[in-house]
């Protein structure tokens, strides 16, 4: 967590050796000038345990030891405020928990404190015992949630205020990842491995044809039987099959509204998130239209602190579309939206208008309903599925889809969120169209067979087929079934179809790898902790099941994990290298490869959000991808609603394994 000691203390020691005449009447504990105790690293996300298990490190670049009593350590906007006391020793760390001693497992903490981080920010200054500020960091210029990966100072010496002196950690400690009370991972001194750490680093120059970010729509199709394969990020189209270019630096936002503007009839539209105004425009202008709009939303956890913001933009965002375009509740260009777990209106005047909504809210009655185990009191304008009358289920899983179908024709779906994140990065990106958000891709197909099917998996959680739900007899998570159609043919292309819950789609991946492959499996996956999966692919590369045996067997393996879980003790990536897991579980017991794979953390510029596996690539034997919003893992494949697409075709696969060796090689991975 700093860098390596510097040898000028030895050289000052040196000095007062020879001349001691020289030597200060001073005690060996004493004050530090400004600039000598930093704010290290900071888990403002909280860890894997709990998002309120914060917690703060202060590191002391000097040569002596520094009494902290009377210094502070305060949020400006009042909340943390810590008077800090005791002492930090020479280049010694001083670790801060808040609420108890378990915020970070195993270590203890040097000093309790109260008062929560907020998500999106947080202005906190260090000052010493005399009021003077020795430090200050006036935003997360890293950090990650969704990893809990803590935002570490890359070097001491240089001022907390500088953005780029900050960076994502990449080294696993037993609640995330982080480096509490040790060496910072992404140090100047080159111990750390900067090039595994997540969206908030620079990634390392991309081969040229990346540079070229020019939009690339080569195989398009609106004629039944169509499927339509778009990638936001660049391709290598010198691997395209004869007339089979990919379609590259695609703004998915464009072919989601051109898709939604091409409805006449209904548009049933699930989504894990959503905030971007132009979807939402074009939905409520085509309910306006008289298109029937039905609208699925997973709803968050409004007290977590972490999601607190970017939930109530959705909300804000949701209500304007319950309103329609004349922003009355209860007319006919409505749009119906319906969830998992009740939605409450954002009251706040001035959030409100920005957002184009009426300042007050007094037309959405206020109740009191039972939400999991708490009573909850708010102005209810999204209704969900009941546990009985007045009592809902809890936000605690997810409704992760992310998927249209439109006119009963057509269905879009991938692994892209509907945000400004999932495309752009930022508002000032969107403003300028540039696509710097995560890596994803997107699928569309036109055949009424599988829109139907969707639609039997969309009206399960709605609770009917008509355009208002039945919060009674809605299904979401564990409590639906398997009742839908698995395997069509689209055109001669074989297409399964598999939801989650209850489906086990995951198990079906084992069971095309242990059935289906011939010859290769090359995957980029954002999440990946099923020890199945995991197991069947080992069997393939080296012939063996168990820890650290088996002999390579020739059958090609690549993939890529997204970099904030590359280190983490549950991901595949750690049994595919052959490292020794931090821990284990019964799920998770780290099952070795003898033989490691070429297998590499992502190098993109935020986050790699697939869910990809290619099978038999470029071969006569069955080529198939999978794709879908499900991640490979228990709560991906038995607990949060999903769906996942495995299209047996050659041509699509194809154009998956362009944008596929393009993110590899921007990894570091080597092309046979």
């Amino acid at each position: 967590m700093k860098k390596l000691i510097s040898v000028f203390p030895a050289i000052i020691l040196f000095f007062f050796t020879l001349y001691p005449s020289f030597l200060p009447a001073v005690s060996k504990v004493e004050a530090a000038g400004t600039g000598n105790v930093v704010i290290n690293e900071i888990a403002w996300m909280g860890t894997n345990n709990s998002y309120s298990d914060e917690w703060i490190e202060l590191y002391n670049n000097s040569g002596s030891d520094v009494v902290l009593d009377g210094w502070q350590l305060n949020a400006t906007d009042g909340a943390p405020a810590i008077k800090l006391s005791g002492t930090i020793p020479a280049y010694g760390y001083f670790l801060l928990e808040k609420t108890d001693d378990q915020s970070v497992t195993g270590i203890q903490a040097d000093q309790i404190y109260s008062g929560s981080l907020g998500n999106t920010a947080e202005y906190l200054k260090l000052m010493n015992a005399a009021g003077a500020v020795i430090d200050e960091v006036d935003s997360w210029y890293a950090g990650d949630n969704t990893a809990k990966a803590t935002m570490e100072r890359i070097d001491p010496a240089v001022a907390g205020l500088d953005s780029t002196n900050w960076a994502t950690a990449n080294a696993s400690y037993a609640d995330g990842l982080g480096t509490p009370k040790a060496l910072n991972s992404t140090a100047t001194d080159g111990s750390g491995s900067g090039g595994d750490a997540g969206g908030n680093t620079t990634p390392p120059e991309t081969p040229s044809v990346c540079d070229d970010r020019t939009q690339r729509l080569n195989n398009v199709s609106e004629a039944e039987g169509a499927m339509n394969v778009y990638f936001n990020k660049c391709a290598f189209p010198q691997y395209a099959s004869a007339g089979n270019e990919a379609n590259y630096n695609v703004n998915f936002e464009d072919i989601l509204i051109k898709r939604l503007n091409s409805a006449t009839t209904s548009i049933d539209f699930a989504t894990y998130e959503i905030n971007l105004p132009r979807v939402v425009d074009t939905l409520i202008q085509k309910a306006a239209q008289g298109v029937d709009v039905r609208v699925i939303a997973d709803s968050k956890d409004a007290a977590d602190p972490h999601y607190a913001e970017r939930f109530e933009t959705m909300r804000l965002y949701l209500e304007k579309m319950k309103r329609g375009q004349d922003a009355v509740i209860g007319t006919e260009d409505d749009i119906v939206i319906f969830s998992d777990s009740p939605m409450f209106a954002v009251e706040d005047s001035a959030k409100r208008t920005e957002k184009g909504l009426p300042a007050g809210v007094t037309d959405i009655e206020q109740v009191t309903v039972t939400v999991g185990n708490s009573d909850t009191t708010g102005r209810l304008f999204v209704e969900a599925e009941e546990k009985s009358a007045g009592s809902y289920y809890g936000p605690g899983n997810q409704m992760h889809n992310k998927f249209a179908i439109v006119d009963d024709r057509w269905v879009f779906t991938g692994t892209w969120n509907f945000t400004v994140t999932g495309l752009y990065g930022t508002d000032e990106n969107m403003q300028q169209g540039i696509l710097d958000g995560n890596q994803n891709q997107i699928v569309e197909i036109n055949w009424p067979q599988l829109a139907g099917i969707y639609e039997t998996e969309f009206n399960e959680m709605w609770g009917s087929n008509a355009l208002n739900p039945d919060p009674v007899a809605s299904n979401f998570s564990t409590r639906k079934t398997d009742n839908t159609t698995h395997v069509l043919d689209i055109n001669g292309k074989k297409v399964e179809i598999y939801f989650s819950a209850g489906d086990n789609a995951v198990g079906k991946m084992a069971d095309v790898i242990r059935n289906e492959a011939d010859f290769n499996t090359y995957f980029s996956i954002f999440a990946w902790s099923d020890q199945a999966l995991a197991d069947e692919l080992k069997n393939k590369w080296e012939g063996s099941y168990n820890d650290m045996e088996g002999t390579l067997t020739g059958f090609d393996v690549k993939g890529l994990f997204d970099s904030d879980f590359w280190n983490q003790w549950w991901s595949a990536s750690v049994d595919m290298t052959g490292r020794t897991a931090s821990q284990t579980s019964v799920n998770n017991p780290n099952t070795r490869w003898n033989n490691p794979a070429p297998v590499y953390a992502d190098a993109e510029i935020r986050k790699l959000h697939s869910k990809t596996m290619l099978i038999d690539a470029d071969t006569n034997s069955d080529p198939t991808v999978i794709v879908g919003s499900t991640n490979w893992s228990n709560n991906g494949n038995n607990v949060n609603d999903e769906n996942m697409l495995i299209i047996h075709d050659a041509a699509v696969t194809n154009q998956f394994l362009q944008e596929f060796n393009a993110r590899y090689v921007q990894a570091g991975g080597v092309l046979q």
